[in-house]
């Protein structure tokens, strides 16, 4: 109760100091007897935007707009339904308590962790984390490959053999791979991505496409016509990936992310628990049970 006590007069000396802070705001924004002041948004921002957020949402133009209409939304429908009678204000009153209890817990979790924070070279822990988990950044053996396919359907083996061959030689010649990809490919994805399969590994094509694919090692080298089940493949390899460790700049900005997530996390877990640890939890069981058993009641079928 004490504590309760202490955090209310903090609360309403915060919400004066506000207040009165508020007065000299400038208007933004009038609707009927509704004044939202420039603080108002300031602080609604503050509310609504999360900081991962703010440079999105504040680089649109009518970012203060679209705070302001649901700031006016908020405040016109709260004064309709004071109006209204229908509130159960004691209902409102603990949940307004509880509110605010939760936003000082969050502004207090998020002052520590900004502070524990502020020091961290996320580089050098980045490198720290990728050098312990070597073997999660480890790649196979991959290549990034493109095709020409002329399906067997409506052709016999011998013609679609032939045209592949003339696909080959037209490359040879030095045409587009990507237009005669265009042109030619009766793989349905070839319209969009002009033949390329992207990057893959062992074991993800048929045999014989994987072996003349891997067979490869310069880019722009080609292969075929292949045969497969799918037909004859025409095939150009975009670039051959060896296996090993992806080299710590392709990742780092990925783990500095991972980091700046599990990190702020971690520090609230960890106050939590420390918290619980404190000082043990005491259960009255007869009243827990019986709140259950009330629980159940309200949700059990009429």
């Amino acid at each position: 109760m004490k504590l309760r006590v202490i955090l209310f007069a903090a609360l309403a000396s915060a919400s004066a100091n506000a207040l009165l802070a508020q007065e000299d705001s400038e208007v933004a924004l009038e609707r009927g007897s509704i004044e939202i002041s420039a603080d108002d948004l300031r602080n609604y921002a503050l509310d609504r935007v999360p900081n991962a957020r703010r440079a999105e949402f504040f680089n649109r133009d009518d970012a203060v707009y679209k705070l302001a209409d649901g700031l006016v939304s908020i405040r016109a429908l709260a004064a309709e339904a004071a109006a209204s009678g229908t509130l159960n204000t004691d209902l409102l009153e603990w949940q307004v308590a509880l509110h605010r209890e939760r936003l000082m817990m969050d502004q207090y979790l998020d002052a520590m962790v900004a502070s524990q924070t502020a020091n961290i070279d996320w580089e050098s822990t980045a490198r720290d984390v990728y050098t312990a988990e070597a073997d999660s950044f480890q790649q196979p053996e991959r290549v990034r490959a493109a095709h020409i396919l002329i399906k067997t359907d409506d052709r016999s083996d011998a013609e679609a053999a032939a045209l592949a061959e003339e696909i080959m030689q037209k490359l040879r010649a030095g045409e587009d791979f990507k237009m005669l990809a265009l042109e030619f490919s009766e793989d349905a994805s070839a319209k969009t991505n002009l033949g390329s399969l992207g990057a893959f590994e062992r074991g993800k094509m048929v045999p014989e496409f994987e072996q003349a694919a891997f067979a490869l090692r310069e880019p722009g080298a080609l292969a075929g016509p292949v045969k497969s089940d799918f037909g004859y493949h025409v095939i150009k390899l975009e670039e051959y990936l060896p296996a090993g460790q992806t080299p710590f700049a392709k990742v780092k900005d990925d783990i500095i992310a991972r980091l700046k997530t599990e990190i702020p996390a971690s520090i609230r877990q960890n106050k939590l628990i420390e918290l619980r640890s404190e000082e043990p939890l005491e259960f009255d069981e007869s009243v827990m049970e019986a709140l259950l058993e009330e629980f159940r009641k309200d949700v059990a079928p009429q």
